[in-house]
């Protein structure tokens, strides 16, 4: 592994260290290139609400400039890219591009944490046995990656259906035969590997060898130590070489202007 894309900040407010830490871990770990991708501001129409785990519209200005400053630092030492994890809220979603857009951003990757939006729908990780919201999520993330804006599509097998697995398959193998269509790859979750939770799910990434789908490793790093686990690494890449997946090393980013 020689490149992450998926690093956080404590300014979602569930991660923890300073940026210039998560940079020298990298580079310990020999990293060719290391991209932030901190969750993304939204802006909501509900009076009142403040997301409690992403940035604040008010905070992207710091976050651009303190990797600007890291960027140029260490220059001749490690590619340090500036990204976005965010979701797609259709309704919500050309005020956010248009705010993001000011900002020399690299890349976007899409983490799609709630069917809707989040004031008005449901989170992706509660589980739920109705078809008629995974269809939703199919259809909203496919959305999303028909955009063009999306350099990857991050824990792709988020979305927790308990329900029919024959309808699992079907909505899955479409996001997945779309995602290799359009050449966006999917991200097999370190961080959901290690703590073992629903994610990521072996059947999702069955059906993702079977359609031929490029796959990306991600640490979804909350600290700096989660940027590098080789003992983990090993164990996802042989778990995907079951599946016919040999992960690819970098991402081919795609500007948002």
């Amino acid at each position: 592994m020689i490149a992450n894309y998926h690093t956080h900040t404590p300014r979602c407010k569930h991660a923890v260290g300073p940026e210039r830490a998560y940079v020298e871990r990298a580079l310990s770990e020999g990293f060719q290139e290391l991209g932030f991708s901190d969750h993304s501001p939204y802006f909501f129409d509900v009076p009142g609400y403040y997301s409690t785990f992403r940035m604040g519209p008010e905070q992207l200005p710091d976050y651009v400039q303190t990797l600007l400053a890291l960027r140029e630092e260490y220059r001749y030492r490690i590619r340090l890219r500036i990204g976005l994890e965010t979701e797609y809220y259709p309704r919500l979603f050309p005020r956010l591009l248009d705010y993001l857009r000011q900002f020399p951003l690299d890349y976007l990757i899409l983490g799609q944490h709630a069917l809707f939006n989040e004031t008005e729908g449901i989170y992706s990780t509660h589980p739920t046995d109705d078809e008629k919201l995974l269809d939703q999520y199919r259809g909203q993330t496919l959305e999303a990656l028909e955009s063009g804006l999306f350099s990857c599509f991050a824990h792709p097998d988020l979305f927790r259906f308990t329900g029919d697995p024959k309808a699992y398959c079907r909505h899955v193998r479409t996001i997945c035969r779309r995602a290799r269509e359009l050449g966006i790859p999917l991200e097999f979750n370190l961080l959901g590997f290690q703590e073992q939770k629903h994610y990521p799910d072996p059947e999702f990434w069955r059906i993702a060898g079977e359609e031929g789908c490029r796959v990306i490793l991600g640490c979804d790093a909350h600290s700096p130590e989660d940027t590098w686990n080789p003992a983990l690494i090993a164990r996802a890449e042989a778990l995907l070489s079951g599946f016919g997946i040999r992960p690819i090393e970098t991402l081919s980013l795609r500007p948002i202007r």
